[in-house]
Parts: C-alpha cells; sequence; structure tokens
C-alpha cells in the first residue's frame, strides 16, 4: 500500500493523488488514507499486464480499461511493478489448480458466480443513476453497471461482518456498517424483501467459521460438490453424506428433510460432531460416496458448476429421490437379506457398505432377533461402532430412493389441511426475532396452506410465489404474546434451514385459525394432542431418555406456561410434565441440551444450536416457577406443596420442635433476607444444613414468605373473608363444616399448603412443653402471617388456633396416621440427642427424615415415613458405622405419613448394578 498519482477517468493527464492497496484478489484506490470504502476496486484476475510507461508511469492493463499510475520515483514504481506481476501470477495459479478438474467452459464461470447470491440493480440514496449491486460470499460489491461487473472493475466493496440490514420503506432498506449507512432503493416490494432477506443471509456467512470446513476440505474429494463439482462447497447433506455447494444444497432443502438433512460447514459449526468432522466425511469423501450414488450417469444428464437450477432439480432429484444413478446391491429387493446383511456390517467399519444396504431398502429399525440389542443402533452402540451409529442416527426417517410415500413415522404430519388468507409478513432472519417489530417492518401477503405447502405470494392474483416452505421442514410454531410486535397477534415458524419466519395480523381470529390449522399440519396426527389447547411452542427435538446419550431419538414437545406436553418416538400416548414438579433441571451450555429430572424419569433434550433452541430453555425455565409468583407459580413438590415450604417446615421439625419461642423470636435479618432470595431464586437447588442455617432464621423465612407470597394461602383478601367470618359461628361442629367446605373451594396447591402448615403447626404444638410454643400462641403469630394481615383483627388468629386444633376432622387424618408421624418425629429427636450425648455421628436422615435401619443377610432394609420429597444421597462412612454406609443414588417419592420399605445394596454390594 502507498500513495499513488493516477489519472482521472476523463483520461487527462491531470494526476491526482490517491492512497492505493493491493492484496491477493484486489487493487483499490482510495481518496486519503483514512478513507474505508474505495473509490475503485479491480479484481486481479480481471489484469492481463502491467507494463512501465516510463517517466516514473505504469499502466494497470485489464480487457477493456487501461488504468494509469505514477510513482514518486523509478524505485518505487519498480516495486509496484514487481509487486503487482507476482501477486498476477499467484492468483492465476491458484485458480489453475482449483480448476484443473473442470472443463474451460464450466470451471472459469464457476469461479466467478459460484459464490454469488444475488446481483441486480438498485437505487441508492445521494446518486442520480442506478448501481449494480452483486452480493458475493461475505461481501457487497458496488458496480456501476453489469458490464464493469463482466469486467472485473467495480466502486467498492462492503465487508458484511460489520453490517447490518433493515428494511425502512415499502421499497427501501439500510445497510449499514461503522463506518457509513448505504441507502438502497429496490423495484418492488417483493425485491425489497428478497434484498434483505440475501443481505441478512450474508450478514450471518460472514460471521461463520472455517474451521469445520477446514477438516473436510482437507479430504480431496470434498473441495469438490458431489452434485456439479463446483470448487469449495460449504454445505453438506448428513444423512445421505455427501459435501455440496450452496446452488445444489439448496435444491436438496427443497427436497425437505426426509430426504436430504442439509447443513452449513460454516455457520452450523457448533451442530456438527466430531465424529462427523473428524471421521465420517473424512473416511468417506465425495469419489466414494458417489460410487454408490453416482455409478450410472450418462454423460448427457451430468452437472457442471454453471448449471441452473431446473437442471439441478432434475438431476437432484434423479440421483437421491428415485435413485436412478446407484451402484444396486446384489441383495436389492431381498428385504429380509437386506436387513441380515445391515445387522452384520453394522458390527464392522464400513459405513460404505452400510450406505449401500440403507439406500437399497434394508430398514434402519428392524429387529435384530437379539432381545438385549433389539435394534441396529444398539448392535452398532454394542460393537463401539460410532460412525455407523451417527449414520444409522441421521437416517433413522430417511424417505429411501423410489418411494416418496416413505415410512410413515413420527415425523409425518397429517396433510390434507388446508387454509388461504391475508397475513403480514417480516423479512425472514437467521436468528430468534428478539427486537420488536413495528407495522412498517411487515408486508402484507397472501398466504395458502395446502397438501403440507405453507406459501406467500405478493397478493391474491400474483401467479409466482414470493415463498415457500414445507411443513415437514418447519421445526416449530411459536405464538408470541400480544403487542410483542407492531400487529398485535403473530407467531414464528422456525425452519430447518436456520430461517425464522415472522407474520402477524390486528385480528385475534384470523391468527387463532393460521396457529390452529398449522399446528395440525405440523405435527402427526396421533399428537393432536399437543396443539389442542394454549400453547405458546409447539415442535419436534431429539431428545435422550434414561442414563444413555448415544443414541437421540426425534419427538414432539408442546410448551405453555409449567404444562409441558410431549409425545416420544415410538408412543402413541401424549405424556404431561408439570414443570413446576420437576426434581432437577440443569443446562448444559457447551452441549446446548437441558436435562430434566421428571418423577425419576431423566429426559435430555438437544438443541443442536438451533435458532428455537433458546426460546424452548428459556420457556421451560419460566416454567419451573417463580419464587416471586402466587402458590401455584412456586416450584412444587410432589404433594403440591411450595418447595420453599417444604423446605423450611422439613428442617424446622428436625432441628426445631424443641426451640424455646420457635416462630416466635426474631433471626438476622440480613441473613433472612439473603436465603429467602436463594430460596425464591430456585429452591430446588438450595440445601439447608445444620451449622449454615440457624434454626430462627429459618422459621423466619417460612413467615415471611407466607406473608408475601401473592393472593395468600387462602386465594385474595375477597376470598379470605368467608374463613373470618365462620368464627361468628357459635356451634363448633357447623364452624368445622364451614371450615372443610372452604377448604375444597381452595386452589389444589393452596389446599395443599394450607394443610402442609396446619400439619406442621399441630407437631410443633406437640412439643409446647419445650418450646413454649402452644396452639395460642402459635395461632397469634400465623394468623396474621396466612391472612396477611396487619394483627389488629383477633379473628385471622382464631381461625388458625381454631384449625390446628381441630385439624383432624378438617382435613381428613386419621388418628393413627398421626401418631404414626408423631412417634416418628420423637424417634428422631431422641436418637439426636443420644448421639449428641455420646458424640458418635448422627443417625442417617434425609431432609430432615429419620431412616431407621436394620441389617438382613446382604442387604440393607430402610423404613422411611415422610411428607415431603426424599432424595437419597451416596454417602461413605468414614467413622466406623459400616452398617449406615450406602453406595446407591436413588430418588423416592413418599406421600404423607405412607411407610416404604426399600431394599438398599449392603457396604459390599456392587454399586453398578444397584
Amino acid at each position: 500500500m502507498g500513495w499513488l498519482h493516477k489519472t482521472p477517468p476523463q483520461g487527462t493527464l491531470v494526476f491526482q493523488k490517491r492512497w492505493v492497496m493491493l492484496d491477493a484478489q484486489y487493487l483499490r484506490y482510495f481518496q486519503n488514507e483514512k478513507e474505508v470504502y474505495s473509490k475503485r476496486i479491480i479484481a486481479i484476475l480481471s489484469v492481463t499486464k502491467v507494463l512501465n510507461v516510463g517517466g516514473q508511469k505504469f499502466e494497470v492493463v485489464t480487457r477493456n480499461r487501461t488504468f494509469l499510475f505514477r510513482a514518486e520515483n523509478n524505485t518505487v514504481r519498480e516495486e509496484w511493478v514487481s509487486v503487482l506481476k507476482e501477486t498476477i501470477q499467484q492468483r492465476c495459479n491458484s485458480m489453475e489448480k482449483s480448476l484443473m478438474n473442470f472443463s474451460d467452459t464450466c470451471g472459469q464461470r464457476a469461479s466467478r458466480v459460484s459464490l454469488i447470491s444475488k446481483q441486480g440493480y438498485l437505487e441508492m440514496s445521494g446518486l442520480r443513476s442506478k448501481l449494480y449491486v452483486v452480493i458475493c460470499a461475505d461481501s457487497v460489491f458496488l458496480y456501476r453497471n453489469a458490464e464493469e461487473h463482466s469486467q472485473g472493475v467495480g466502486i467498492t466493496s462492503i465487508e458484511m461482518n460489520l453490517g447490518t440490514v433493515k428494511g425502512t420503506d415499502k421499497r427501501s432498506f439500510n445497510l449499514t456498517t461503522i463506518y457509513r449507512t448505504f441507502s438502497f432503493v429496490a423495484e418492488s416490494e417483493q425485491q425489497r424483501e428478497q434484498w434483505v432477506e440475501a443481505l441478512q443471509a450474508c450478514v450471518s456467512h460472514s460471521l461463520s467459521s472455517n474451521a469445520v470446513a477446514q477438516k473436510i476440505w482437507s479430504e480431496e474429494a470434498n473441495q469438490r460438490c458431489a452434485d456439479c463439482g463446483a470448487p469449495h462447497p460449504d454445505w453438506a447433506s448428513v444423512n445421505l453424506c455427501v459435501v455440496l455447494c450452496k446452488c445444489c444444497a439448496g435444491v436438496h432443502m427443497g427436497l425437505g428433510q426426509s430426504v436430504s438433512k442439509v447443513r452449513s460447514l460454516k455457520m452450523d459449526e457448533k451442530a456438527w460432531t466430531e465424529n462427523q468432522v473428524g471421521t465420517l466425511f473424512l473416511l468417506l469423501g465425495n469419489d466414494k460416496v458417489n460410487l454408490f450414488w453416482a455409478a450410472n450417469i450418462p454423460p448427457s444428464e451430468m452437472l457442471c458448476p454453471s448449471s441452473d437450477r431446473e437442471e439441478r432439480q432434475r438431476f437432484v432429484t434423479a440421483k437421491y429421490c428415485q435413485g436412478k444413478y446407484r451402484c444396486y446391491h446384489a441383495l436389492f429387493g431381498q428385504q429380509e437379506a437386506l436387513n441380515k446383511a445391515l445387522c452384520n456390517t453394522i458390527q464392522t467399519g464400513d459405513v460404505l457398505e452400510t450406505l449401500s444396504l440403507v439406500f437399497c431398502g434394508a430398514d434402519v429399525n428392524c429387529y435384530t432377533g437379539d432381545p438385549e440389542l433389539p435394534s441396529p443402533v444398539s448392535v452398532a452402540q454394542h460393537y463401539g461402532q460410532t460412525l455407523q451409529v451417527e449414520f444409522l442416527t441421521h437416517n433413522h426417517n430417511t424417505e429411501l430412493p423410489g418411494s416418496r410415500a416413505g415410512d410413515h413415522t413420527i415425523l409425518e404430519a397429517a396433510l390434507p389441511i388446508s387454509h388461504t388468507g391475508y397475513l403480514f409478513k417480516t423479512a425472514s432472519s437467521t436468528r430468534a426475532v428478539t427486537e420488536r417489530k413495528s407495522k412498517g417492518d411487515f408486508s402484507r401477503r397472501w398466504c395458502s396452506l395446502n397438501q403440507g405447502n405453507f406459501s406467500y405470494y405478493e397478493s391474491e392474483k400474483s401467479s409466482s410465489q414470493s415463498g415457500q416452505m414445507k411443513m415437514s421442514d418447519v421445526l416449530c410454531l411459536v405464538v408470541n404474546p400480544q403487542g410483542k410486535h407492531g400487529y398485535g397477534h403473530s407467531f414464528e415458524l422456525y425452519h430447518d434451514s436456520g430461517r425464522v419466519y415472522l407474520f402477524g395480523e390486528d385480528s385475534p381470529d384470523t391468527v387463532r385459525e393460521w396457529i390452529k390449522v398449522i399446528g395440525k399440519a405440523l405435527v402427526p396426527p396421533v399428537a393432536e394432542d399437543l396443539v389442542g389447547w394454549s400453547f405458546e411452542r409447539v415442535g419436534r427435538l431429539r431428545y435422550t431418555a434414561g442414563q444413555s446419550f448415544h443414541c437421540p431419538c426425534l419427538g414432539w414437545f408442546s410448551l405453555g406456561g409449567s404444562r409441558l406436553l410431549l409425545l416420544l418416538h415410538g408412543e402413541d400416548q401424549v405424556d404431561n410434565i408439570d414443570l413446576r414438579k420437576l426434581q432437577e433441571l440443569s443446562v448444559e451450555q457447551e452441549a446446548a441440551a437441558v436435562m430434566l429430572v421428571d418423577r425419576g424419569r431423566r429426559l435430555r433434550l438437544e438443541g443442536d444450536r438451533r435458532p428455537d433452541y433458546q426460546g424452548w430453555l428459556s420457556g421451560i425455565q419460566q416454567g419451573l416457577g417463580r419464587g416471586d409468583g402466587p402458590l401455584d407459580q412456586q416450584q412444587l413438590t410432589e404433594t403440591e406443596v411450595p418447595v420453599i415450604v417444604d423446605r423450611c417446615i422439613s428442617y424446622i421439625t428436625q432441628h426445631g420442635l424443641k426451640s424455646e419461642g420457635i416462630y416466635r423470636r426474631c433471626g438476622v435479618n440480613s441473613k433472612i433476607a439473603a436465603l429467602l432470595l436463594s430460596l425464591r431464586h430456585d429452591a430446588r437447588q438450595v440445601r439447608l444444613s445444620e451449622g449454615v442455617c440457624q434454626v430462627d432464621n429459618v422459621a423466619n423465612v417460612l413467615k415471611r414468605f407466607l406473608r408475601e407470597v401473592g393472593e395468600g394461602v387462602f386465594n385474595g383478601h375477597q376470598a379470605s373473608l368467608p374463613w373470618l367470618h365462620t368464627t361468628t359461628v357459635s356451634e363448633r361442629r357447623e364452624r368445622v363444616s364451614q371450615y372443610k367446605a372452604l377448604l375444597h373451594s381452595l386452589p389444589p396447591v393452596n389446599r395443599a399448603t394450607l394443610g402442609a402448615v396446619i400439619n406442621h403447626l399441630y407437631c410443633v404444638q406437640c412439643f409446647a412443653d419445650e418450646n413454649q410454643m402452644n396452639m395460642h400462641n402459635l395461632a397469634i403469630v400465623f394468623g396474621p402471617t396466612l391472612f396477611q394481615t396487619d394483627g389488629t383483627d383477633n379473628s385471622a388468629g382464631q381461625v388458625v388456633e381454631e384449625l390446628i386444633q381441630n385439624y383432624q376432622d378438617i382435613f381428613n387424618v386419621s388418628g393413627s396416621q398421626l401418631q404414626r408421624q408423631l412417634d416418628m418425629i420423637s424417634h428422631v429427636i431422641k436418637a439426636q440427642e443420644e448421639h449428641a450425648e455420646e458424640g458418635t455421628p448422627s443417625p442417617l436422615t434425609i431432609c430432615g427424615i429419620y431412616l431407621e435401619r436394620k441389617e438382613e443377610g446382604s442387604e440393607l432394609l430402610v423404613q422411611v415415613s415422610s411428607m415431603c420429597t426424599l432424595t437419597l444421597e451416596s454417602k461413605c462412612d468414614s467413622m466406623g458405622c459400616s452398617s449406615a454406609m450406602l453406595c446407591a443414588q436413588m430418588i423416592i417419592q413418599v406421600h404423607l405419613l405412607d411407610r416404604l420399605t426399600l431394599t438398599l445394596p449392603a457396604p459390599n454390594a456392587n454399586p453398578a448394578r444397584s
């Protein structure tokens, strides 16, 4: 780079000083060294020669024009000429090497057009004439006209990694970088939408990574498209095992996920597993895979990089949908023999043979004959053939060549659904729509859903589509909250290509009807329950169940509030998960996965770095329960008691029943506030342990939560008034009857919470001799707390006292059940006191509940009596209490006063098998 003088375009000998830069691809000159965007850009490939012309001058000659430059002296001129010639030669050598396997006709044209995604004329603010704009790879080039583009001489280039694109009017849009805003006007609204979409894709491409592409290109055969031979293909079909150029990948996408699962080598980097990147595509490669797919292609039907879309469509359909050119396996047509051969081959590393068997009819879901290894995937896992597992997993639901009917699996939806009407649509994007879209960002479109295809047009009379997507390629339907965007009601469609489509309308009935029909077209018939309610999002996700994460399946999920409905692979009934009652939720950020534990069942949902994953994760996390919400929005136990209440009651039961003045003494306010904040954030992750949490602090946390929780235990002020009025009834029996009726009228969570609190207070007053808290004292404290009053009205305390006094009658608890609970509590307290006096380890307790143990043979019997969810953690007894040593991890659910006998492994048992 450096300063040179050049003649102006008119060709006069008046030289102008310009800052000139040279790289491997372009020669550019600028007004000055501070400018970012050039006045002219010359492609090195368009330069035919560089000449010394005397007088410190030299010429850069292209096919149609000569540029004259003058240096400060002859030495500087010679340096420029030498460097230019060397750069031109290196560039030519590089192109010859990359094109040596192609004809001149196809190859030369491919070098120019294979990376261009869109080109055409646009008006630009500040200029009288239109510019010819070309989007190529991750840059935008501006030319004065199409002729200049063909000559390789332009105005400037814009690197899109610094760009953002936004529509400003029906035909206008801005391309904004940190240095300048370029304002363009398209010929029509449809053209504007296409330009915005193409530019946004260019931004995404510029921000992508070459890491995966470079690894896959290290296999020489993968440096050319498997279908047309274009250089540097940066897409791939992960189930067909072919590497593709962008043009062919677009045709593959049109076939649908049931035929070809297309991924970008650059933009989907995190979605590629090490097996795919490091081994599978390197082991096979386009040449080897084409020995099967392209064994019999007539020369007249072959593609080249310059083939148009229609030619590609015909070729790709014939090659993969019809299997027209494939090398037929010797067992073709013999289903049983194909399946048997598949089960044998997957025990080896011959993935190419597996590919040949599968795409000649072998069933990847066939029964192997071994009940312990019933499927081909389980056989491949057993023999450690990870590449076979990878290949089989991606072809779990693939539609085989020669049959568009395919295998009607969980992924297929009901198709005979049709609907038409106007909607407003924004330009699609490659990421979730987080910012608010105004009405100006939307364009009116005539939309049609028919035979599983969702299409949209400029108007009802338009014959050509503005866009189309197959419902089988839609991953997720999202219903947005009212008022999120300019149009009051809106929804989003997440496509498997990574694009997100936003539609809206002001009419709630119109949007509701579209959501209804799209939902039905999206899910299979057996899963219609997933869209028959007020869901927020519905779609399919990869998941694994149980302990094994090696063989993910595809399932359908529907989320709304705290409910997650799901239809797993192979099942015919929709299941329901109450997210508030989850035992565990953990997020694997690196793997983009979330683990749910519900009623002992482990479910791992995989995001695959899809744009809709964060929405699923956010929705699930919000559905877990909010500590600042009302009772029915809290995290809950299986008995529908808020986890916060359950944790505090369990701790007080174990450590505070004999604490004098319990619930009357004040704790440390800062510690109470901090503990309550932690519990409200995620109560399941908080463990209240002796020595860390003081009894009085925990007691005050419980009181403060009950006093502050939204709507209170009695479901609001108005609903609490009948409880207070009951105190005016003179007859005890009638008051008890009214209390029972009012209890029954409470929502389930409120009823369960009140029952848990009153049960706890009944137990507390049973130890009144030690803690000095009888029914009356407890009522004084908990009356204003539960009714959320200021304490001036004695009615609240009177209600609580009568609830404690008549606990058995009102809550329908038998005397024997209550006595067993009190006996167990006494047993726990006595055991703790004895061990404290002797200085020996405390008895094994879980969540504050004592486990009564005795050895019997080689096993350990444990009896549990509790009202809460218990988690049994692995323990290693280093203090000599070998009979109490437990080497197991399990979760058990025990309801109020139920007695459960567990058989656990003795110390010498094998933990792995327990």
